[in-house]
């Protein structure tokens, strides 16, 4: 009897111990089932369905066709041995491979010269490399333009008056879309590549010089192997989202006559009578199988960085090469990073003071005047754009890095199982390139009733979706340098969750949070692909009018308001450098 009881009295128990591991796992993580359900209902709503909807609109058959169902058609026609679909697929890697060499070439040239060399002129590479993050990537383009037009453009003019040889270089080619993509990514490259450069071990260098190695030797065999999987990474990232571009292949490709899969999907839906919403949706998703094989050695490549670890807790100062002789080639390279940030500035400064473009001369310098900046800003539609990218940026932002940090928290502080889903869902829009985004937005909202489409809030709820890893990013790494002990003594004190979350770790977490936040401020103004899939008449944003005053031949006035969206964004850009030089934190 006394057994039976014992039994009975186990059984009993076993759902109340259930229950008590339950809770007990519930309270060790806070208030994290709550606040668990709320934002993967979020992000889930965010980054779920665009992926959903593009996949079933690319098995749409054409809004032509007689039969609605669906089909593999518009994948069949792409593929099929008589399309376009091989050239497509060559240019996109040509152009990609070509541009991401040539900056990982060049950025890691002037990476090596400020952090290893005693090249003078450093400070002056890191500044422009700063500033260029802040300049929008379509006024740089344009520059370009101005400057290596085949028919007009500033250099090749110049050119032809000292030689008689026009055009010296033809920027309307897929030779030209390289160079230029390598120009903008370059900065981008030299910044991460200084940090390996930087924190190296010279002890490794100079042990092998002991050995009898030559300095080539070394570089080859000792400085290039630490760094390998810093410029294995870089050149993968440079790699996918160069297969993402859009405003290079627009601006230069589409008339060159040279497609790449973001431009062809974009012409998909605008060059025709009808939009061809299936074969663009199709296209997209072949760009998304592309770019996400793309990111599989980038993430093999960090997750194994460990093994060439080469900091420890020893101290040591860096060794910086005496280049003799060469030190001042080495600044004239270094002063190559400023000058190619400010020539297509420089473009657009003479263009913005001329009535219409021509070679600077005297008859020119007696047609200078401010006249295109009266035009530019007394323009209720460019007011109206700023206005409207002001709200766009400042909500997309807020709204990012709000999820990020909840998200950020769960996953860090947790023991819920499911938090590694909701770190692979904030992921997934990095193998969404804008203008797939663009396209999966659109048909999203096409079809659900809410009512956001023809408003600015449909552009927020694309860079919402679109930069969530990059706001994550921010948060998670500013999470991980608080001590959970913070929190534990605040809730032992009786204060909530959201107390804590108030009064302690959002004070603390605020540089990384702020610098998130301006991050993705500043890449929201300059992008253009989602932007001009989404936008309605009174919706436009900045990059839109820059893109229809370009289509308008409007390039005084252009130039005018692209350099002074330049001189707003680069002010935001200082601060946004301040305060990662003041908190030190890895960008």
């Amino acid at each position: 009897m006394d057994m039976m009881e014992t039994t009975a009295t186990s059984a009993k128990a076993k759902p109340v111990i259930s229950a008590f591991r339950f809770a007990n796992n519930f309270n060790s993580s806070g208030p994290g089932l709550w606040l668990f359900l709320p934002i993967a209902l979020v992000v889930g709503y965010l980054v779920i369905p665009p992926l959903l909807f593009i996949v079933y609109a690319s098995f749409t058959p054409s809004m032509t066709a007689q039969s609605h169902a669906l089909t593999l058609g518009n994948y069949r026609d792409i593929l099929a041995a008589n399309s376009d679909f091989k050239a497509l697929l060559w240019n996109s890697v040509t152009f990609s491979v070509g541009s991401a060499a040539w900056a990982l070439f060049f950025g890691t040239t002037l990476a090596w010269l400020a952090e290893r060399s005693n090249a003078p002129f450093r400070s002056l590479a890191y500044v422009s490399a700063f500033v260029s993050f802040a300049v929008p990537g379509l006024i740089k383009v344009i520059g370009w333009i101005l400057l290596l037009g085949p028919k007009a453009g500033l250099i090749n003019l110049a050119f032809r008056d000292l030689t008689g040889v026009m055009p010296v270089f033809d920027i309307f080619s897929l030779q030209g879309m390289i160079l230029v993509e390598g120009f903008l990514w370059t900065p981008v490259v030299f910044l991460l590549m200084a940090t390996p450069f930087r924190s190296m071990d010279p002890s490794l260098e100079e042990a092998a010089v002991v050995a009898g190695s030559t300095e080539w030797q070394v570089f080859k065999r000792v400085t290039l192997r630490m760094a390998a999987p810093s410029v294995l990474a870089v050149l993968t990232l440079t790699f996918v989202r160069s297969l993402e571009a859009f405003e290079i292949p627009a601006l230069i490709g589409i008339p060159a006559g040279v497609q790449v899969f973001t431009t062809q999907i974009y012409l998909q839906l605008t060059e025709g009578y009808l939009p061809e919403y299936g074969y663009a949706s199709a296209y997209s998703v072949i760009l998304i199988a592309v770019v996400t094989l793309a990111l599989i050695p980038y993430y093999r490549v960090t997750q194994h960085a460990h093994r060439f670890t080469t900091i420890t807790g020893k101290g040591f100062n860096p060794r910086r090469k005496d280049l003799g002789r060469w030190r001042g080639v080495g600044g004239f390279l270094l002063l190559l990073l400023p000058i190619f940030q400010l020539l297509p500035l420089t473009a657009l400064v003479w263009s913005s003071l001329i009535p219409y473009l021509q070679p600077p001369s005297m008859k020119a310098f007696h047609d200078v005047s401010l006249h295109q900046y009266a035009t530019a800003f007394n323009d209720p539609k460019i007011i109206r754009s700023i206005i409207n990218s002001f709200v766009v940026s400042f909500t997309s932002a807020t709204v990012a890095v709000f999820v990020s940090f909840i998200a950020a928290w769960l996953v860090a502080r947790t023991t819920l199982r499911a938090r590694w889903t909701l770190d692979r869902l904030m992921m997934l829009p990095l193998v969404f390139p804008g203008i797939v985004m663009g396209v999966a937005i659109l048909k999203m909202y096409l079809t659900l009733p809410v009512p956001i489409y023809g408003t600015i809030w449909i552009l927020v709820a694309a860079y919402s979706a679109r930069f969530l890893p990059y706001a994550m990013r921010f948060c998670h790494s500013g999470l991980l340098g608080i001590h959970r002990e913070l929190e534990e003594s605040a809730t032992a004190s009786g204060a909530s969750w959201g107390q804590a979350a108030r009064n302690i770790l959002v004070p603390l977490m605020m540089p990384a949070l702020f610098a998130g936040w301006i991050y993705i401020f500043l890449i929201t103004i300059r992008e253009l692909s989602v932007a001009l899939l989404l936008y309605s008449p009174g919706s436009e944003v900045i990059s839109v009018v820059i893109w229809e005053m370009w289509e308008n031949g409007a390039v005084g006035t252009l130039s005018a308001f692209a350099l002074g969206i330049t001189a707003g964004t680069v002010l935001v850009a200082s601060l946004f450098h301040r305060l990662t030089r003041h908190y030190s934190l890895d960008v």
